[in-house]
């Protein structure tokens, strides 16, 4: 028996680890690819923004760390979005077969 869990254990262990490589890379694309548009699409406004609120001087500064809040963001939001349907799908095809 204990055999057994051990072997159930390192499958579980062998798939999450999978899951969360496969998620890191597939997250790390869809950031890559995704934040030069979102972050085209919301620099003026940025820049607007940090020029009413802190002055105009502020806006070279605050641009570099706007790209890198996009795609912090970006890279995160994706990367638990596909995990979440990793794992889901996984579960489902699991329940599929036992």
């Amino acid at each position: 028996m204990a055999f057994n869990k051990d072997k159930s254990e390192a499958a579980k262990s062998i798939f999450t680890s999978s899951v969360t490589g496969l998620a890191n890379v597939a997250a790390f694309a869809a950031a890559f690819l995704a934040t030069p548009a979102i972050y085209g699409l919301s620099s003026e406004w940025m820049n607007d923004f940090t020029a009413k609120n802190y002055g105009p001087e502020w806006s070279d500064i605050t641009d570099p760390i706007w790209f890198v809040v996009i795609a912090l963001t970006t890279f995160f939001v994706a990367r638990a979005s596909i995990s979440t349907v990793l794992v889901m799908g996984g579960l489902a095809i699991a329940a599929r077969f036992f």
